[in-house]
C-alpha cells in the first residue's frame, strides 16, 4: 500500500489517495490483529502473484471507510463476443467515481534501454505491459463499456497503482531509473558470490507470493549463502533471495534482494521470441 511506483504512467495515483486519513492506523491494526485478512486470503488460493496482489487492493478497499467498491473484475465485451479488456476496479475513492487499474510486476534489465526489462520467466516484458496498461486506462471511454459502467460512472476519474521492484545487474553502473525512487535490486549469477549490503548477513529463498513486502522471518528459515546456493542449483529460471541482518525479538529483517540467475539465461531463443513480440516505441 505503501510503496513506490517503479516507473510512471501519466496516470499513476498516489499511494496517499488510498491510503486515506486513517491508513496508517489500519495497517497497524492489521499488523496487530491480521485474522480478517488472512480469512479474506484464504477464499482465493493459488499462486500468481498479480491476482494475490490484487486481491490485497480488494481487501483494502471493503476495510478502508473512503473507499467503496462499485465493481472489480468486469469484462468488458463487444458485439463479435471479442473481450476488449477488464476494468480491476471501479471505486468510489472519497465520493469520487475512479476506474482503478493496479499491477505488480517484477522486472530484470539486461542492459541500458529500459526496452530490455524483462520477467524472470522469459513470459513478461516491461514494453507489454506498459503498452496494455495505457489501453486498460481508456475502457471507460470504450463506447462497448457504456453499457455496463455503474451509474455515475460515465466520465470517471482514471487512475493506475503500479507496484513492484526492477533488478539491475550486479557490478555494472545503475543505468537511468523510470521512476525516481522505485524499489529496486540486483541480479547476478547463482554461481558466484551475491552481492551482500552488510556483514554477517543471513540469506533466505522467497517463494513468489512473499515478494511484494521485505522478509521478517525467524532464524529456523534462513541459511548461510553457501547452504542457500547448494539448495538452489536444480533451478532452471532465475530464483529471488533476501540478504537479512538481526532484528527485535529473535527475527530477522530483509536488507536488500535479488534474483540469482542460473546458466545460460536468459536462453538466447527464448529471449528473441520474446522480444520480437514487444511493441515499437
Amino acid at each position: 500500500m505503501t510503496s513506490p511506483s517503479p516507473w510512471l504512467c501519466g496516470a499513476d495515483l498516489p499511494p496517499e489517495r488510498l491510503l486515506g486519513p486513517d491508513g496508517g492506523a489500519l495497517l497497524r491494526q492489521l499488523d496487530q490483529q491480521p485474522a480478517p485478512l488472512l480469512a479474506w486470503l484464504a477464499f482465493a488460493r493459488g499462486n500468481k502473484l498479480g491476482k494475490y496482489a490484487e486481491r490485497l487492493f480488494s481487501f483494502w478497499f471493503r476495510w478502508s471507510p473512503h473507499i467503496r467498491i462499485a465493481a472489480e473484475n468486469l469484462n468488458v465485451i463487444n458485439s463479435t463476443r471479442r473481450t476488449l479488456g477488464e476494468f480491476d476496479f471501479l471505486l468510489w475513492l472519497d465520493g469520487e467515481p475512479w476506474h482503478l487499474e493496479t499491477t505488480s510486476k517484477f522486472y530484470l534489465q539486461l542492459d541500458d534501454d529500459p526496452a530490455s526489462l524483462i520477467g524472470p520467466s522469459l513470459r513478461d516484458a516491461w514494453r507489454l505491459k506498459a503498452t496494455k496498461l495505457a489501453t486498460q486506462l481508456q475502457l471507460s471511454r470504450h463506447p462497448a463499456a457504456a453499457a455496463l459502467l455503474p451509474d455515475g460512472f460515465a466520465d470517471c476519474r482514471i487512475g493506475a497503482r503500479l507496484t513492484g521492484w526492477f533488478f539491475y545487474a550486479a557490478g555494472r553502473p545503475l543505468p537511468p531509473l523510470l521512476a525516481r525512487g522505485q524499489l529496486r535490486g540486483w541480479y547476478a549469477p547463482l554461481e558466484q558470490d551475491w552481492p551482500q549490503a552488510q556483514p554477517g548477513s543471513r540469506w533466505a529463498w522467497l517463494p513468489r507470493l512473499s515478494w511484494l513486502a521485505p522478509a521478517l522471518l525467524d532464524e529456523g528459515d534462513i541459511q548461510q549463502q553457501a547452504a542457500l546456493r547448494a539448495r538452489l542449483q536444480a533451478s532452471q529460471a532465475p530464483q529471488l533471495v533476501a540478504e537479512l541482518q538481526p532484528a527485535a525479538g529473535g527475527l530477522w529483517q530483509e536488507v536488500a534482494r535479488g534474483f540469482v540467475t542460473p546458466d545460460g539465461w536468459p536462453d538466447p531463443a527464448r529471449l528473441a521470441e520474446l522480444q520480437s513480440n514487444l511493441p515499437q516505441p
